[in-house]
C-alpha cells in the first residue's frame, strides 16, 4: 500500500527504540475478555494532536510522546484501527469511551496498527517536533550511554510498568511516580507483588494500575492513620482505591501526604 504512516513517542522512549532496534508493541487498549494483545500505534495524521498522546502539561518533556515523529511507509500488514478493533470483539460502549478520553473524534480514522515490532531500518525520517531538527539515527545510536536500556536516565522497571499500561492513564501513573519519588528520594524503586513499590529496608508503599482506579497500597498502619482522610474513597485493610473519573490534584496530594508517612514511620523502626 502507497503512502506514510506516523508514529510519535517520547525523547525517554526514542532511546529505547534506537537501543533495541525497533519499536516495541505496546497495550493495544481492546479490553476484550480474551486479552489484550500488543501493537504499535500509528496514524496517517502528520498532526499529534487529538490521539491521545498527551493529558497533562506538566508532564515531564522526557515523557512527552508528542515530541517525536517517525515517518514510516505504509505497509499492507497495517490495519485500520477502527476495522480492526471491531474484529478483534472491541465493546462499542469501551471504544467509545477511548475515543472520548482521548479528544479524538475527529482523528480516530487516521489511526493504524501494527501487530508485530517496526524495525528502525524501515524508518524514513525521525523528527523533533518542537525544535523542528532532523534526527540522524546513526548519530543518535552513537551517543546513547552504554546502549543498555536500564542505564539511560529513568529507565528502570517502573518505566517498564507505566509504559505496559494503557496510554490513557501513563500520564497520570508518571505522575504519581514522580510524586511518591519526590516525596522518598532515597527509596530503592522495584517491582514487588506485581506492582511499583518503594522500599527503605522494608516496602514503604506500592501503586497499581487497575481497570477503573488508581490503588495505593501504604499497609495497614497507613489506613488507619488516614482514615478519616479516606471516607470518600473505597479502601480495604491496606489498600485505597482512586477512580479515575474524579482523580486530580488533590488526590496526588493525599498520595505524597501518605507517601511521607509510611517514610517517617519506616525511619523509627
Amino acid at each position: 500500500m502507497d503512502g506514510i504512516l506516523y508514529h510519535f513517542t517520547s525523547p525517554l522512549f526514542l532511546s529505547s527504540i534506537l537501543i533495541s532496534k525497533y519499536i516495541a508493541l505496546t497495550e493495544s487498549n481492546l479490553n476484550i475478555s480474551d486479552g489484550n494483545c500488543g501493537v504499535v500505534w500509528l496514524t496517517s495524521s502528520p498532526d499529534s494532536n487529538n490521539h491521545g498522546l498527551k493529558f497533562d502539561e506538566s508532564l515531564p518533556a522526557e515523557y512527552d510522546k508528542t515530541r517525536i515523529r517517525i515517518t514510516l511507509p505504509h505497509k499492507a500488514a497495517f490495519k485500520e484501527w477502527d476495522k480492526w478493533s471491531d474484529t478483534k470483539g472491541m465493546d462499542k460502549g469501551y471504544k467509545e469511551a477511548l475515543i472520548c478520553t482521548a479528544n479524538a473524534e475527529e482523528t480516530y480514522k487516521t489511526w493504524y496498527i501494527s501487530e508485530k515490532p517496526i524495525p528502525i531500518a524501515d524508518f524514513l525520517k525521525v523528527e523533533n517536533m518542537v525544535t523542528g531538527e532532523t534526527i540522524n539515527i546513526e548519530e543518535a545510536i552513537k551517543n546513547l550511554p552504554d546502549k543498555k536500556p536500564l542505564e539511560i536516565k529513568c529507565r528502570n522497571v517502573i518505566d517498564q510498568y507505566i509504559a505496559e499500561q494503557p496510554e490513557n492513564i501513563q500520564v497520570l501513573l508518571l505522575n504519581v511516580r514522580l510524586a511518591i519519588r519526590e516525596t522518598l528520594p532515597d527509596a530503592e524503586e522495584k517491582i514487588s507483588w506485581a506492582m511499583p513499590t518503594y522500599w527503605r529496608g522494608r516496602n514503604l508503599i506500592h501503586f497499581a494500575a487497575q481497570k477503573n482506579h488508581l490503588g495505593i497500597y501504604p499497609g495497614a498502619e497507613a489506613m488507619k492513620h488516614f482514615s478519616a482522610r479516606l471516607t470518600d474513597y473505597k479502601t480495604s485493610k491496606g489498600a485505597i482505591q482512586f477512580p479515575y473519573k474524579s482523580y486530580g490534584a488533590g488526590q496526588l496530594e493525599l498520595i505524597k501526604e501518605i507517601a511521607a508517612w509510611c517514610g517517617a514511620e519506616a525511619e523509627k523502626i
